[in-house]
């Protein structure tokens, strides 16, 4: 039977993706693992890799074109196998929904059969349950379900909310503005311009969002002396730079100490899944990268099986692709735990919210010359960043959190130990 090839799903509330390009044409042989076509998600350009190897054949979709995650968009013929082979692989039916479109049908009781989809043939999208729930009235008002949502929350009654949204549906800031006590409608200030909610901002809001609702989130923060860090991050720049080797930053250092600091303390190198905490037997640390209009958080797998000079050399690949648009499904997915550095932006110190599932994420301010106590009680100047790690509570407790730190600040201020 014909392989198919599937519009793969790279992020969590993905369901669509846009074919950019094939990379192979109809009839082409391919290898398994090679890459045959670019598709575009709300975050980033990935490649989509051949799952087997054969005669490429049956492109359902050009260019453009958007598919449902899960959908076949071509075939992999095997040895021995025709074109006529694919069109009895294809005769199945189609989902009559995307993954996420059910999961939202089936928590709130949406009969998915009287939902009109707006998907590609007809599937019904997670817009489509959506709209569908604001059309259902409690009462005799309409409201979006995030509001209705939130209404709950905050204990408003939404029969005495004004909706501003369209048709005068309550959207939650309408929510927010009654829980304030706020009126209403109130004088806005001229508006420059409007920027659609799309795309990888749109992404960004969704899982935030997702973050700060599911998970009671703590943040803890320590001052770290990061003169040895940084004299040792120069060491290793120029003795590489002296060897074509990658260029090496701080960044690459913090990761390698992160790693090292999460296998002594793995509650933190962990998820909630349902009913369990798991910990991770190997450490995936994700980067977070500006990129345009947002970010993207590449992965370098296996950080604690490698040295600083190898995470250099990763991140500066992973960072170059991130750029480019020109990340592969693998490098985003499997991230144990986050890595968010602003430092060079200028900014003292932050807290970041989590990436989830994960159990923490540390935020990392700019190295900057700051006072200190030295020995005698003297005053002195020393390099000083803050670190400030955010956790889930239903996984972390405060002194887990404190423990890993100082550990870390342990690390950066004595990177020798890094090499134990």
């Amino acid at each position: 039977m014909p392989v198919p090839v599937i519009m793969p799903k790279f992020e969590l509330a993905q369901e669509t993706g846009k074919i950019l390009r094939w990379l192979k044409r109809e009839g082409d042989p391919v290898v398994k693992g090679e890459a045959i076509l670019e598709v575009e998600t709300d975050k980033v350009a990935m490649e989509v890799e051949a799952p087997a190897s054969g005669i490429l054949a049956g492109i359902r979709a050009g260019p453009g074109e958007v598919i449902p995650i899960g959908q076949p968009i071509a075939y992999i013929l095997l040895p021995g196998e025709t074109p006529a082979d694919v069109e009895a692989a294809s005769a199945g039916p189609t989902p009559r929904a995307t993954p996420l479109a059910e999961r939202i049908a089936q928590a709130h009781g949406v009969d998915l059969s009287a939902v009109r989809g707006s998907g590609p043939g007809g599937r019904v999208t997670k817009a489509d349950v959506e709209a569908a729930l604001a059309a259902v009235p409690e009462g005799k008002v309409r409201a979006v379900p995030a509001a209705r949502r939130l209404a709950r929350e905050l204990g408003v009654d939404l029969r005495a909310v004004v909706g501003t949204g369209p048709g005068g549906r309550i959207q939650s800031e309408d929510v927010q503005r009654a829980a304030a006590g706020v009126p209403e409608r109130m004088p806005t200030p001229a508006v420059r311009r409007r920027v659609p909610l799309a795309g990888m901002r749109r992404a960004i809001a969704e899982r935030m969002l997702r973050s700060v609702r599911e998970a009671p989130q703590f943040a803890v923060s320590v001052d770290v002396g990061m003169d040895r860090a940084l004299s040792l991050v120069d060491d290793l720049s120029a003795w590489s730079a002296r060897e074509g080797g990658p260029r090496v930053t701080l960044t690459a250092l913090l990761v390698k100490a992160c790693a090292w600091a999460l296998q002594r303390h793995p509650a933190l190198n962990a998820a909630l899944e349902g009913e369990e905490i798991v910990e991770w037997a190997e450490v995936n640390i994700g980067v977070a990268v500006a990129v345009g209009e947002g970010l993207v958080v590449p992965v370098v797998r296996g950080a604690e099986r490698r040295g600083v000079l190898e995470i250099a050399r990763s991140l500066e690949e992973l960072t170059a692709r991130a750029r480019e648009g020109r990340l592969r499904a693998e490098d985003v997915q499997g991230g144990t735990f986050t890595l968010s550095n602003l430092g060079m932006y200028g900014v003292d110190r932050f807290t970041a919210l989590l990436n989830p599932p994960q159990a923490a994420i540390l935020a990392v301010g700019r190295v900057a010359r700051r006072p200190a106590i030295g020995e005698g009680d003297a005053v002195v100047v020393r390099l000083i960043a803050t670190l400030t790690l955010t956790a889930d509570h239903r996984i972390v407790d405060g002194a887990q959190a404190a423990r890993f730190l100082e550990d870390l600040r342990q690390a950066l201020e004595h990177p020798g130990i890094l090499l134990g």
